[in-house]
């Protein structure tokens, strides 16, 4: 009884959960083979974190001098990078956001140029329905999402107004695989997307894989009614190429600060 409470320990400690394959091996395996699979995983999972984190220092070091490397390559990198270092952060206890923020982050960084190159008429803005307010008037089309009204209960309105102005298509989807559609029927040259970390990751998955560069915004507060985006950094990227008479304008109405677009 004692060994195999022993062995469960080792395996807790190897981050395996108590399953079917822990439980077989926990009735084939002798107590120093147990310890010996131990040993070996951590040894494995330790190289394996090492390397994925060589190489991100050495991503973070070509953007930093700015080495002429295609930006297309980059993104892959990331992409690849993205499910491992997942794993191995939710093994170590790692919040889930951080890694989500760090890709994004990045991503943004890469696509912002040629982003910035684009017309502004054809670009798309996608904003989740999320939002709205919960008393929200707005109708939902199955063909491109809600259709604001701005009746001024939400953020929504207002980001509307300003991309209107600037013959902007915006968006308001209830979903992933809306957005996906979206892009697909409208074909933009350029995307901003604003969502929370886990479905904006997944969004710029879907432009990366469409070649629309694109750069998401995080919400500043989630949850599944009523969230929120922040002004500032939204209109830094929805401005960017566009004459600073222009700026100065949509940053005083907004009374936001300018940023860097």
């Amino acid at each position: 009884m004692q060994q195999a409470e022993r062995r469960l320990s080792i395996l807790w400690t190897m981050g395996l959960r108590y399953s079917d394959m822990s439980v077989m091996l926990i009735n084939i395996l002798s107590e120093g083979e147990f310890e010996l699979l131990g040993k070996i995983l951590v040894v494995l999972l330790s190289a394996f974190t090492l390397t994925l984190f060589i190489l991100l220092l050495v991503l973070l070091h070509l953007l930093r001098k700015e080495k002429i490397i295609h930006s297309n390559l980059l993104l892959y990198l990331i992409h690849l990078l993205y499910g491992p270092l997942t794993i191995v952060s939710d093994l170590f206890g790692v919040e889930p956001d951080s890694i989500d923020r760090i890709f994004i982050k990045l991503n943004n960084n890469l696509a912002f140029d040629e982003f910035k190159a684009t017309d502004p008429c054809e670009r798309v803005i996608l904003l989740p329905q999320c939002m709205r307010d919960a008393s929200c008037p707005a109708k939902l089309s199955p063909v491109d999402g809600f259709h604001c009204i701005s009746c001024g209960r939400c953020q929504i309105g207002s980001i509307k107004h300003l991309c209107d102005g600037l013959n902007m298509k915006v968006f308001i989807v209830p979903g992933g695989s809306f957005a996906k559609r979206i892009l697909k029927s409208y074909r933009p040259r350029a995307v901003v997307g604003v969502a929370c970390f886990s479905e904006l990751y997944e969004g710029l998955l879907n432009t990366g894989m469409l070649k629309i560069p694109a750069v998401g915004i995080p919400l500043i507060r989630d949850g599944c009614v009523g969230t929120a985006v922040d002004e500032a950094m939204l209109l830094d990227v929805i401005l960017a190429g566009i004459d600073l008479t222009g700026k100065a304008k949509a940053y005083e109405e907004f009374r936001c600060h300018y940023m860097r677009s």
